[in-house]
């Protein structure tokens, strides 16, 4: 197991087989899992999702996102994508397929990683690498500060004063909100044809469903490979707790449309 630290903040990135760290890593190829977290995740809840995609026969590389990554993105989270980047091109010889799962704001973590991708030619091979994406509660510009609050507390007579605070902070700080607009523009005006799950859900007051389907039906027009599941009712971040037997379902539908060379 290794440990990549990814920002002077709390957020990295660790490496995981799924096996005890007494075992070394299989020298064959297999596919590579990202996961980029939602916000303030505990580890054991992750685990979950991690146990999910060693099952399919992946590697799991999980990222972590911080408050102060997500509000401060210069020193947070554009540090994160850069060293995330060097960790994949570093990790390319061993890992030439990879799925991304993104949870809430790990949408945003991955929209910044997806641009640092970009800017860089060299990096080509790593985005291509990129065989498919998950959205799973994907947050977006506007449901920044709701969606920030609830991940910082459950109390309901504390989070309208933290969701005013935050948007009084975005409306004053513009360099910080373009950072935002630069991680939607990669999914509004994306730079390769992805194929992408997204799921989502009509009650979910942070991951807003016109959003949600603006994209999957741009993507759609470009041809991509796209597949959705939309919930009536479920829990931000927690579909899989709400609906495992569906949630399974589509996940495995979903990696076998990708047919990866080494699943």
């Amino acid at each position: 197991m290794i440990l990549r630290h990814c920002s002077p903040s709390s957020s990295y990135a660790l490496l995981d087989t799924g096996f005890a760290e007494s075992m070394p890593i299989a020298t064959t190829r297999r596919p590579l899992t990202v996961i980029f977290t939602w916000m303030l995740a505990k580890d054991k809840h992750v685990e979950k999702y991690r146990q999910l995609w060693y099952k399919k026969g992946f590697d799991v590389l999980t990222v972590k996102t911080s408050p102060f990554d997500l509000l401060m993105p210069p020193l947070g989270g554009q540090v994160v994508a850069k060293n995330l980047v060097q960790s994949l091109s570093q990790l390319y010889a061993q890992y030439n397929e990879i799925v991304v799962h993104a949870f809430s704001v790990g949408g945003y973590q991955f929209g910044l990683t997806l641009n640092e991708l970009t800017k860089n030619e060299d990096n080509k091979h790593i985005l291509n690498a990129i065989k498919g994406i998950v959205l799973d509660s994907m947050v977006f510009a506007d449901d920044c500060a709701p969606g920030l609050s609830r991940a910082i507390t459950l109390n309901p007579v504390v989070q309208p004063i933290i969701e005013s605070s935050i948007k009084l902070f975005l409306k004053t700080c513009k360099p910080i909100v373009k950072y935002y607009d630069i991680c939607e523009r990669m999914y509004f005006h994306p730079a390769l044809k992805y194929s992408g799950l997204f799921l989502y859900s009509r009650d979910d007051v942070v991951s807003s469903v016109a959003n949600n389907e603006k994209v999957i039906d741009l993507w759609t027009r470009l041809g991509h490979n796209v597949r959705h599941k939309c919930w009536d009712t479920s829990t931000h971040v927690l579909h899989y707790r709400d609906h495992q037997q569906d949630y399974e379902q589509e996940l495995h539908r979903f990696v076998q449309s990708l047919k990866l060379r080494h699943n």
